[in-house]
């Protein structure tokens, strides 16, 4: 049961520090961080029951007893569908009792718990997810060999993709290195966007056909033993285009020395800013719509995230993205992301693709 064992102690011990007599935890990914088994029951209840001084509970679905992991240290309690699962767990509760639950119940179980104990008092906790923004060796090696297959990726897409093409196309194509290196589930649909799509973050891919003299955004991640990778580059199908070399290399130097800030003890608040200042240096400010990045691990979005008002620190063991980006409404948009995992006394750059300006060739030109 190691590592999940002493996972569960520590959320044991943070029960009381945050003023809980129970804690309920139902995300499928949380459930994986504590018990080590892929849980997924779909719209049906599953709860993870953490009460002190008792032993933990899981309450699920009997249709997925295969699911359920071997351990003596969890007492799992099954229902039928005949019977309603929020009674079973309102059963563990006196109805006065300050209920922690994770952040993403589905508000229909929760008014069911309320109606049934309408004198509990309830809160969203995150003990849970702090917990699992700070990774040990095994996750921290599991993400570096995820990252090392995102990389291999890319570049087989810089090498054998062939232009013209579409978006989709490309997409197809990213799916299909992945499952090459034994990779058959996606972090998330890739974001291709050829020209002026890529001034949108998160663009949707489209049957737009890639053209001559316009950048080309890839943004993609794969799923590598639970662990999730993420990589961004901006690459320019044609010839040497100094106006485009000129802001990627704006972003480039903005991103490669934020990575170089982040250490243990610095404010997460602090990366975003000197980003943000560097492009308003450059009058580009304003073209910098979103956060510099997010944490990274089970889910490709997970806590920390990187913006202004995160005056949290950085702390050892933490993995998150760095992915500043410059958006020009109807023109283009560059972005450069890479993984970091954070050190004693900096970090440690995930992905090793190249990051120089790179043209790329359209057959027959």
């Amino acid at each position: 049961m190691e590592p999940y064992t002493s996972r569960l102690m520590k959320c044991y011990q943070n029960l009381e520090s945050n003023g809980f007599d129970h804690l309920v935890v139902t995300s499928p990914y949380n459930l994986k961080y504590l018990l080590g088994a892929n849980i997924d029951t779909g719209e049906r209840m599953t709860v993870l029951l953490l009460s002190p001084s008792k032993k933990t509970k899981l309450i699920i679905h009997q249709m997925f007893s295969d699911q359920v992991p071997k351990s003596n240290e969890l007492e799992v309690i099954y229902y039928s569908d005949e019977v309603e699962p929020i009674k079973i767990l309102a059963a563990h509760f006196s109805g006065h009792e300050n209920l922690g639950i994770d952040q993403n119940w589905l508000c229909s179980f929760l008014i069911d718990l309320l109606k049934t104990l309408p004198a509990i008092r309830v809160e969203k906790s995150t003990i849970v997810e702090k917990l699992r923004e700070i990774k040990d060796e095994k996750e921290i090696d599991t993400l570096r060999q995820s990252a090392r297959i995102a990389d291999a990726v890319m570049y087989q897409i810089l090498q054998l993709q062939h232009f013209p093409t579409t978006e989709r196309e490309v997409a197809a194509t990213i799916k299909s290195f992945f499952a090459e290196h034994g990779v058959n589930e996606l972090s998330f649909k890739p974001i291709i966007g050829f020209g002026g799509n890529s001034a949108n973050p998160h663009h949707t891919i489209s049957d737009h056909i890639s053209q001559f003299n316009q950048p080309i955004l890839i943004d993609m991640g794969g799923v590598f033993h639970d662990y999730c990778s993420d990589i961004t580059r901006t690459f320019y199908l044609g010839r040497k285009n100094q106006q485009f070399e000129d802001l990627y290399q704006i972003i480039r130097e903005a991103q490669e020395q934020a990575i170089e800030l982040v250490k243990p003890g610095v404010a997460f608040s602090e990366i975003d800013l000197f980003i943000r200042k560097s492009f308003a240096k450059w009058g580009y400010d304003q073209y910098f719509i979103h956060r510099t990045g997010h944490g990274i691990g089970l889910e490709l979005h997970e806590g920390p995230s990187i913006h202004r008002n995160n005056h949290d620190v950085i702390q050892s063991g933490m993995a998150f993205s760095i992915e500043p980006g410059l958006y020009l409404p109807n023109q283009y948009g560059i972005r450069i992301e890479d993984i970091v995992v954070v050190t004693e006394n900096g970090c440690e750059i995930l992905n090793k693709c190249s990051k120089e300006v790179q043209y790329l060739e359209l057959l027959g030109v």
